[in-house]
C-alpha cells in the first residue's frame, strides 16, 4: 500500500511540472518529491497484527463457549417435566419407617438449610445426639446431630470390625462418608448433607421400600450420590456390601472411589449383579439438580460444579431454585473441602 502512495506522488508531481511547463501558469501548486514521500510515510498507519497467542486464546475461548452452549442446550432438550415426575413417584401413603432425620456437622448449630428439614417435618426440640436416640412413640420425626467424636463411638460399638479400617483412613472426610452408611445401617430414617434444604413436606410420600439414593446431576462422574439418602428399616443388606466394599478399599487415600459416590455406584452395581433388591434412585428431578449462581465454596468446585457439568451433554435434572415441583435444593458448597480445595 505504501509503494502505491508512492508511485501516486511521483506521477501527480510529474504530471503538475508538465502542466506548470506548457501553461506557464505560476499560480498552480507543484508537490514536491520530499513532501509526497512524507505523506506516503506517515498518512497510512500499519495494520496491527494479531500475534499467535492471542489466536489461540481466542479460538480457546469460542471453543469453550460454543461446547457450553451445546452441552447446556442439549440438558434442557432431553430433561424430563419435574411435576411429571413427581407425580408417578408419589405413594398413596407414607411407608412405614423410623422417623428419624440425621445429620453431620463439625458444631451442633443448624444451618439455615438443615433448619428446613426440622420446620417441614415438625421436629420439635430437643435435638438428640448418639448414644440417646429414643423414636418417637407418637409417629413424629426426631433429628440427630452427629460429630465426629459420636461417629467414632457409634463405630467403635456396633461395628468393631470396622474400627482399623475407619481409623486409618487418610482424608476425615472418608469417615465422614463411612458414617453416613453406618448411621442407616443401624438406625434407618433420612440423612441429608447440611448444604441441602427441604422445600416440600411431600417428601414422605416419595421415600421408597428399602434403601433410597439420590440420583447425581453430574453424571459425567458418577450415577448417584451420598448427600441424601434413605432408609425404611434398619440393617439393610446393601449397607452391608457398602461396609464390605470399603473394607476392601480403605488403604487408599482416593475419596470418590474408597468411600464416596463412585465407590455407591458400584456397590449398587455388585449388589443388582447378585440379586440384591430394595435399592432405589430418587430422582434428581426432584432431589437434586445442578446448582447455579451458589457461589459460597471454592473455586475449584464452581469450576467443575458450573462449567464442566454444563459443558457435558448429559440428560438435565429441570431448572434449579425455580420452586417448580423442587422438594430438596442442594446448594453443593463442597464443605468436605477446605478454602485451598484439598479434603479435609
Amino acid at each position: 500500500a505504501s509503494s502505491v502512495v508512492v508511485m501516486d506522488c511521483e506521477e501527480s508531481s510529474t504530471m503538475l511540472r508538465r502542466q506548470r511547463q506548457l501553461k506557464a501558469d505560476p499560480i498552480l501548486p507543484v508537490a514536491e518529491e520530499s513532501e509526497c514521500r512524507h505523506l506516503s510515510k506517515h498518512s497510512l498507519s500499519p495494520r496491527r497484527r494479531v500475534g499467535p497467542y492471542q489466536k489461540f486464546a481466542l479460538r480457546f475461548v469460542v471453543a469453550v463457549g460454543l461446547i457450553l452452549v451445546f452441552g447446556t442446550c442439549y440438558s434442557s432438550l432431553t430433561s424430563r417435566d419435574p411435576c411429571a415426575v413427581l407425580s408417578t413417584s408419589l405413594r398413596l401413603t407414607p411407608p412405614s419407617m423410623p422417623k428419624i432425620f440425621h445429620y453431620q456437622s463439625k458444631v451442633d448449630t443448624l444451618t439455615k438449610e438443615t433448619a428446613t428439614w426440622n420446620t417441614m417435618l415438625k421436629i420439635m426440640p430437643p435435638i438428640q445426639t448418639y448414644p440417646n436416640i429414643n423414636i418417637s412413640s407418637t409417629g413424629t420425626w426426631t433429628s440427630v446431630y452427629w460429630s465426629d467424636e459420636s461417629c467414632l463411638r457409634l463405630v467403635r460399638d456396633h461395628f468393631p470390625d470396622f474400627v482399623p479400617t475407619y481409623e486409618g483412613f487418610a482424608h476425615t472426610i472418608q469417615r465422614v462418608d463411612s458414617c453416613r452408611y453406618l448411621i442407616l445401617s443401624k438406625y434407618g430414617g433420612i440423612y441429608a448433607d447440611t448444604d441441602i434444604s427441604l422445600h416440600s413436606d411431600d417428601i414422605e410420600r416419595l421415600i421408597p421400600d428399602g434403601v433410597g439414593l439420590v440420583e447425581s446431576p453430574f453424571r459425567y462422574n458418577e450415577y448417584v450420590q451420598n448427600s441424601l439418602m434413605t432408609a425404611t428399616a434398619p440393617g439393610h443388606q446393601f449397607w452391608d456390601l457398602v461396609i464390605k466394599l470399603i473394607k476392601e478399599r480403605g488403604h487408599s487415600g482416593v475419596v470418590l472411589s474408597t468411600t464416596g459416590p463412585k465407590m455407591l455406584d458400584d456397590g449398587v452395581e455388585r449388589y443388582r449383579s447378585e440379586g440384591g433388591t430394595g435399592v432405589q434412585i430418587l430422582p434428581c428431578e426432584l432431589f437434586q439438580r445442578l446448582p447455579s449462581g451458589q457461589w459460597d465454596t471454592t473455586f475449584t468446585n464452581i469450576l467443575g460444579r458450573d462449567v464442566l457439568a454444563r459443558a457435558v451433554p448429559m440428560r438435565g435434572c429441570g431448572r434449579y431454585g425455580d420452586n417448580r415441583c423442587e422438594i430438596t435444593r442442594h446448594v453443593g458448597k463442597a464443605s468436605w473441602t477446605v478454602e485451598s480445595g484439598q479434603m479435609m
